[in-house]
């Protein structure tokens, strides 16, 4: 007696436990009814394309006038004076710099009497000649004699002449490399000039593979830091025909416009717009892109059969103004979902809110 009486005051206290459960049970049952009642969330999709356009080569380059020449002496001397100073306007025909000339002057003077003894030594030959008196050989010698202090003559006129640096066309001295009283050898650099009727030029240093990209004519657009980064439209001029030895680089220049502002020795950044057209990355919106970081990202792809998204990895790279680049993970064609991408799970099924192809 005493255990039926246990086992019907257990059944008592499990009496709440069991409607307890079965409350749940119901209410369970009711919650994916619920769901099922509100439909797939509705989701707007885009489709993955991909544009032909021209691709872009970036560099960085120093502003310079595209004809500068370094100016010295033809002989050896000391310099009696310098005229000018670095970013000194010249003109045409101007004395910059000039040598001493005590030397070149005795040159010349030794020269020209040297030339007189060879022409009278010549003319005396010549008479003994006619008589008979001496040989070929003898008049040969003495006409050479004259033939070279001629030629010694002209050199020393030369050297005469050139004991000056004079500016060959108008422009901006941009650099002094010597100093009056300095004693300098024949053809070291004194002065360097740049002609401003050249026009200043962005001169860029590009891989070999960039500069075959581009050829002379496209267009360019830089943005200097001097001038307050204000972009500056220009176009290429000219590729050099040899990559530098130290570097193999190759020196792009870029055409600047007229501008009192520039200077040589500026720091510019180039945007060349290639000869080739190539197709970019994929491109999809901002907004299909999420938990992106160190250059991937993840999209829910949409069937076009199901209706159910896929979630996948992609690897992204530059936002532009039409959207995000995606260089892998995604074909050409594919749907993506670009809302509620916070809300969705992977296999789950939408409304897909667009047409879809």
């Amino acid at each position: 007696m005493r255990l039926d009486g246990r086992i019907r005051a257990l059944a008592g206290t499990m009496a709440p436990i069991v409607i307890g459960f079965g409350l749940l049970s119901a209410c369970a049952k009711v919650e994916p009814n619920t769901e099922a009642a509100a439909g797939p969330p509705e989701v707007r999709i885009a489709t993955v394309g991909a544009e032909q356009q021209a691709a872009i080569i970036r560099g960085v380059g120093t502003v310079a006038l595209r004809r500068e020449a370094s100016l010295g002496f033809t002989s050896a001397g000391r310099i009696a004076r310098l005229t000018v100073n670095e970013g000194d306007a010249v003109r045409s025909g101007q004395v910059l710099a000039a040598l001493d000339t005590t030397t070149v002057a005795a040159d010349l003077t030794r020269a020209r009497a040297e030339r007189e003894r060879a022409a009278a030594e010549f003319r005396r030959s010549t008479d003994l000649m006619a008589k008979g008196w001496i040989t070929r050989l003898r008049f040969e010698n003495a006409q050479a004699s004259l033939q070279a202090a001629d030629a010694s003559v002209s050199a020393a006129r030369f050297q005469a002449a050139n004991a000056v640096i004079v500016a060959p066309g108008g422009g901006v001295v941009l650099a002094r490399l010597a100093e009056p009283g300095q004693v300098v050898a024949a053809g070291t650099p004194v002065l360097v000039i740049g002609e401003v009727a050249s026009g200043y030029i962005l001169r860029v240093p590009l891989s070999d593979r960039d500069a075959a990209r581009i050829v002379a004519g496209v267009p360019a657009q830089v943005t200097l830091a001097a001038l307050g980064n204000q972009p500056i439209a220009g176009r290429v001029i000219e590729i050099a025909g040899r990559g530098d030895r130290a570097t193999g680089t190759f020196a792009v220049e870029i055409a600047l416009p007229a501008d009192t502002r520039l200077r040589s020795g500026q720091i510019g950044e180039a945007v060349i717009t290639a000869a080739t057209k190539t197709v970019t990355a994929l491109t999809v919106p901002a907004t299909a892109i999420f938990s992106a970081r160190a250059g991937e990202g993840f999209v829910y792809v949409v069937d076009r059969a199901s209706r159910r998204v896929r979630l996948r990895r992609v690897t992204i790279a530059d936002a532009t103004d039409r959207g995000i680049e995606v260089t892998g993970g995604l074909s050409r064609g594919e749907l993506i979902a670009t809302s509620r991408v916070d809300r969705l799970k992977d296999g789950q099924v939408v409304a897909p809110i667009g047409q879809i192809r």
